[in-house]
């Protein structure tokens, strides 16, 4: 007997689908654990899947370009010492070509891996094949295919497929359409009442804009959202930050921006004020132990937000290098899904593109998130050094805001824990 192993989509952090976009190997070929087995796309990263085991692929069970929920099954593995005869058996079972020696029969309804293929020991001459069909998904946002018809050859353009294999093969779309789902999913293009004679362009929305607009219309409609501003004068941090820069350019290192100075103060304003590192439920306050501290990136593709973990554990120089890392991950392309999920407070860095104020909306289930604006030199008023009159000078200034659920807590704790950043930035020791 020969026992089928279902291989399923795995959980990426807080992804709850992905877009299977392409099979790297193809049924027959044997499969290592570790290797790569496809190529997904999700609403935060594009990535390769990792075979969680060794075998032998026998059947694909997602098809291109469809998606999928994590934990479903994506393909079928035989044991890597499955004898090959009955893996040749059971491939062209799944893909349909049946030869006359071969019957399929489908089991009724699906069971829990692994699936079987049973090969009689009898003296019968015709073998017996049988392959369970997944059973579909209940709550997928886009109806799968693979319960109607796997998709077991190779698409086109594998990168260890052969185009042959494909000549014949029917498309995920295609499969789809036969289904019904693929019209639903297709969004026809209207224009406002009005404007129908007026020219235009359109673009359509790429999957990451469609989860942006998403999380946020789901974070603005869900939390009451308001924004506490104080102004902070980064002369102190200014002067500790030009003598780590010379240090730091001596030694041929990268200079510092003032993110990570900002990210230390907020670790030690959470350490004062715990309650803005939560997260908001029906019936309790969940205040994190550890600060996750989600970093907002502006990337060609939209704005991602990768996470730093244990944020507050970390030194001024060690949260700069984590920051750069994570900054460069998403700009090359080699950041992970698990990189960007489990934040619990996020700073959004508006001043990086010139902005002068800064009211983020919140990252979902956060309760926080400090918006950090351009620093610019302003005019201000200073008591002069024996306190009997007032000077005018200028002074870099931001005016950071804290966005806050006020489901969680009032506005005085908000500014409270705003004004703990303020004064940490504005008595940074000059030494850094």
């Amino acid at each position: 007997m020969l026992e089928l192993t279902d291989i399923h989509m795995p959980h990426m952090g807080s992804v709850e689908f992905a877009l299977l976009t392409e099979w790297l190997i193809k049924p027959g070929e044997e499969v290592n654990e570790g290797d790569a087995l496809c190529e997904v796309s999700t609403d935060k990263v594009d990535t390769e899947v990792e075979s969680p085991e060794s075998g032998i692929l026998i059947s694909y069970v997602a098809a291109i370009e469809q998606e999928v929920p994590v934990g479903d099954v994506i393909a079928r593995f035989a044991p890597v010492d499955s004898d090959p005869d009955q893996v040749a058996r059971a491939i062209a079972a799944a893909s349909g070509e049946h030869g006359g020696d071969v019957a399929v029969a489908p089991s009724p309804a699906a069971s829990p891996s692994p699936a079987t293929v049973a090969t009689p020991v009898t003296g019968s001459a015709t073998p017996a094949v049988v392959f369970e069909e997944s059973k579909p998904p209940t709550d997928s946002l886009v109806l799968a295919t693979s319960w109607f018809s796997p998709v077991n050859r190779p698409p086109a353009g594998a990168r260890r497929g052969s185009p042959a294999a494909g000549q014949d093969q029917q498309s995920a779309g295609e499969l789809a359409s036969k289904s019904g789902f693929l019209q639903a999913q297709k969004s026809e293009l209207t224009v406002p009442a009005g404007y129908e004679d007026v020219a235009y362009s359109a673009t359509e929305h790429t999957r990451l804009r469609r989860a942006i607009a998403k999380n946020l219309t789901e974070s603005w409609n869900t939390a009451p959202q308001l924004t506490a501003q104080v102004d902070v004068d980064f002369s102190a941090v200014s002067v500790a930050r030009a003598k780590l820069n010379r240090d730091r350019a001596s030694r041929g290192e990268a200079k510092l921006s003032y993110l990570p100075f900002i990210a230390v103060a907020l670790c030690k304003a959470i350490a004062e004020h715990p309650v803005v590192n939560a997260t908001f439920t029906d019936t309790h306050l969940l205040q994190w132990q550890a600060v996750n501290l989600g970093i907002a990136v502006d990337t060609p593709d939209g704005l991602l937000v990768p996470v730093i973990r244990d944020a507050q554990s970390l030194s001024l120089t060690e949260l700069a290098d984590a920051i750069a890392r994570t900054s460069a991950a998403l700009a090359n392309g080699t950041g992970r899904p698990e990189d960007l999920a489990g934040g619990t407070i996020t700073i959004s860095n508006s001043g990086s593109v010139g902005g002068v104020v800064s009211t983020p909306i919140l990252t979902k289930p956060q309760v926080a998130s400090l918006g950090v604006p351009a620093i610019v030199r302003t005019p201000v008023a200073r008591r002069s050094a024996d306190g009997t009159s007032e000077l005018l000078t200028i002074r870099p200034i931001a005016r950071l805001g804290l966005t806050f659920d006020h489901r969680a807590f009032d506005g005085a704790e908000a500014l409270r824990a705003l004004i703990s950043v303020q004064k940490t930035l504005e008595n940074w020791p000059s030494d850094g």
